[in-house]
């Protein structure tokens, strides 16, 4: 099956701040270097052209694509002149560009009263739209691009010039000191300045198109001096940071992939006429990534804008993955991002935690009425007179701490040993719990985080590790076996405790006769309860899991751990944190894993579910591999997964309005290890149950689906795809007796196992 999956619909842009204010002098924040400045700071010369060979890779052919912008200038008549040149990957010259595949960009960077480390773009290239959908009555002005010989204007049109040797020249259409009457007669009715100032930073920007690659190059300079370095480049968000979820970000048809372009346009002089909203980055972006929760939103309004012919995209219905005060992840400087190895930082990373405005806060908190609050705010000048460190409300950065999570990380758990562990024996489990912050040890028995009605700490034993399976439990399920520490532990007297197993290790002497074997898991989880607040208000904080493997009956007697196919920093990059389950089940995958494995389905709920499944099923699996999975690619799939929740509460529908992936499903290292997701899977991996049978506690009853084919079809799950499968050998009525023996063999790998001619790294990018 080599058919490409498709990205979902994306969340929105991974959040960045366009302008939150600054103050005090200079360039860029304390200890940010400056470096090779972005294509334009001109601190590093362009890379040399090679001569085009005699028969040069076209450019719509090349693999790799490198731009450099090298210089701007503005003419006398005002239209700015870029020189820029182009190259393969291998440095030869491209000399086959043509007008069609490149458009431009000309904005200022208009200062704000807020201080000199901020500002907004203003783009001298500008388009007056009408209303036509939506709620809009008015005429607005929208920033947008130019290219050779489009450009409806008294002006002479842009002229894109092929020096043939891989360097052009591109004359703008548009004048910066004679602006279309029309766009200037709007400009003023909507406040804005569209003056041409030459002693502010400028910026050119240039979108690449009909090529196998996107590029997004940039220049900035000063036009009075002609100064490209030392100057004042705004930089708030980095693209990295946004592609840890959108892999990559890539929008208006996958041209614009870089921040960099991207807020020459979105930003304050350009709104949707439809929906009256407007397009300003730093508003935009926080809007759409609250979406669902939105106070405008949860009073019953929506959040939308009208694109690309009148195209409406409503974000009324997005869910954010992660706490959206997480504002670091997006936008951080040397004082935000400290420690974060995972993020870029930039220059005025920092300003969304220093500086307010109305548009910034305003966008997720969009029911304050500024006209009201506090007195009344017209503009943001008295913004920081409350939200700052000596302030009423203190600083912004306060405003968004995570209590929570501050809390969480003052306690940590630890599985020291298993013991008593063989068939037939009761396990008994050794731990502690302890601060990292200090080392210290916390007494479970008296200490107030754990002897709140709401605290909770448990110990909880699986088997095995080839694939947890749990059988011989004593439950109609095949989660794990547990036990309350908080109830039953024994004080050791040195800062440890242990439990013993709720019931022995099986043997095979009760049903269903199936003996652990190999090495099994001993896990803790639960939630201690801190007073977060300091009102007498005990909190549930989420205890990170801790894990330990243990043999069972290994030859050697060490333990075998289960095989590693996530990474959880991965998961992370998107999520933030994963807690789960009440609470109880915090950022770790050998956990999860140990119930959501290949036996375990929804049956015992789905029986006494309040909301019943629309889908006809008896059960579904909840087997990690294709749970996840089936969660995350809601927007190919043919039919929704519905798995019903705890007691049968609630049924979770995972379809197109609930969930929202933002990067690219086919890239499989978004979520897996290097080889976590390649063929031939692991030979101890077992087939997915699908219906458990008669017996609820015995699995060799069940119907399986063979492992590949689980997995495949968890994304791929229309009527081709499965027939493709079932064809190539995969079953999805088959016994796991039947794939031991040897009667079903998936001959996946013959196509998509590693190194053949479709590897699943390869038609998954």
């Amino acid at each position: 099956m080599t058919r490409r999956i498709q990205t979902l619909l994306v969340v929105g842009i991974l959040s960045l701040l366009v302008a939150c204010g600054g103050g005090g002098g200079g360039d860029r924040a304390p200890g940010v270097e400056p470096g090779p400045e972005a294509p334009g700071g001109s601190v590093t010369p362009p890379p040399p052209i090679l001569p085009a060979p005699p028969n040069p890779a076209p450019y719509a052919e090349a693999e790799q694509l490198i731009a450099f912008i090298t210089s701007v200038t503005i003419a006398d008549d005002g239209r700015a002149i870029v020189n820029f040149q182009l190259t393969d990957g291998n440095g030869t010259a491209v000399i086959d560009l043509t007008a069609e595949n490149v458009r431009f960009i000309l904005a200022k960077l208009q200062s704000s009263p807020l201080g000199n480390l901020t500002g907004s773009w203003q783009s001298y290239v500008n388009s007056i739209e009408e209303p036509a959908n939506g709620i809009g009555t008015e005429l607005r002005l929208q920033a947008t691009a130019e290219r050779d010989g489009d450009h409806e204007s008294e002006l002479t049109s842009g002229e894109l010039t092929n020096n043939e040797d891989g360097t052009y020249v591109y004359r703008f259409a548009t004048s910066v000191n004679a602006l279309p009457g029309a766009i200037l007669a709007q400009a003023e009715v909507e406040g804005l300045n569209l003056d041409y100032e030459p002693m502010q930073t400028h910026r050119v920007a240039i979108q690449f198109d009909d090529a196998k690659v996107t590029l997004n190059p940039i220049y900035d300079w000063q036009p009075d001096t002609g100064a490209a370095g030392n100057i004042f480049h705004m930089d708030i968000a980095a693209t990295p940071n946004c592609n840890r979820c959108h892999d990559p970000l890539a929008l208006h048809g996958g041209g614009r992939v870089e921040i960099q372009y991207c807020v020459t346009c979105h930003n304050p002089g350009s709104t949707d006429s439809d929906s009256t909203n407007t397009v300003d980055m730093k508003v935009m972006i926080h809007k759409l990534h609250r979406g669902a929760s939105l106070p405008s939103v949860e009073a019953g309004g929506e959040y939308v804008i009208y694109g690309y012919r009148g195209s409406k995209h409503d974000y009324s219905k997005l869910h954010y993955p992660q706490d959206i005060r997480r504002c670091e992840n997006c936008h951080a400087g040397t004082a935000t991002g400290e420690g974060r190895d995972d993020l870029v930082l930039t220059d005025q990373g920092d300003n969304w935690s220093e500086y307010s405005s109305r548009a910034a806060c305003g966008s997720c908190h969009d029911d304050v009425d500024f006209d009201k609050h506090a007195g009344g705010q017209p503009d943001d000048s008295k913004c920081a007179s409350c939200h700052s460190e000596s302030g009423r409300a203190g600083s912004i950065q306060y405003s968004h701490r995570m209590l929570t999570d501050e809390a969480s990380k003052t306690f940590e758990a630890e599985v020291i040993s298993v013991t008593s562990s063989a068939p037939g024996e009761t396990a008994e489990v050794t731990f502690r719990v302890i601060n990292p912050l200090t080392g210290e040890d916390y007494d479970i028995f008296n200490d107030p985080e754990w002897t709140q009605d709401n605290s909770s700490l448990n110990v909880k034993i699986s088997w095995n590790t080839a694939d947890y399976h749990n059988s011989g439990n004593g439950a109609e399920n095949t989660s794990s076996i547990s036990v309350s520490a908080l109830s039953e532990a024994i004080d050791n007297g040195d800062g440890t405790y242990r439990v013993s197993a709720p019931m022995p290790i099986p043997d095979g002497s009760e049903a269903p006769g199936i003996a652990a074997t190999g090495s099994g898991v001993a896990t803790i989880e639960g939630h201690p309860a801190v007073d977060i607040e300091e009102d007498g208000n005990f909190s549930s904080i989420p205890l990170t899991n801790a894990h330990g493997f243990f043999s069972i009956d290994e030859s050697d007697g060490g333990a075998i751990a289960r095989r590693k196919s996530v990474e959880l920093d991965n998961c992370l990059a998107c999520h933030g944190s994963l807690v789960l389950h009440g609470g109880n089940r915090s950022d770790s995958i050998d956990s999860c894993v140990t119930c959501h494995n290949p036996r375990n389905t929804d049956r015992g709920v789905r029986d006494i579910a309040s909301s019943p499944p629309t889908d006809g099923k008896q059960e579904e699996s909840i087997d990690f591999k294709t749970m996840i999975h089936g969660i995350h690619a809601a927007g190919m799939r043919e039919n929704a997964l519905q798995i019903v929740g705890y007691r049968g509460y609630s049924t979770h529908v995972y379809d197109p309005n609930s969930v929202h992936y933002p990067g690219e499903l086919a890239n499989c290292l978004s979520c897996h290890t290097d080889d976590g997701f390649k063929l031939p899977l692991a030979s101890t991996v077992l087939g997915t149950s699908n219906d458990t049978g008669d017996d609820r506690q015995d699995p060799t009853d069940d119907t399986v689906t063979s492992p590949a084919t689980a997995v495949c079809s968890s994304c791929h799950d229309d009527q081709l795809a499965t027939a493709h499968m079932t064809t190539n050998g995969g079953s999805f009525t088959t016994s796991q007796a039947a794939l031991d023996n040897g009667d079903v063999v998936e001959q996946c790998s013959l196509c998509h196992g590693d190194g053949k001619a479709n590897d699943v790294s390869t038609v998954h990018f």
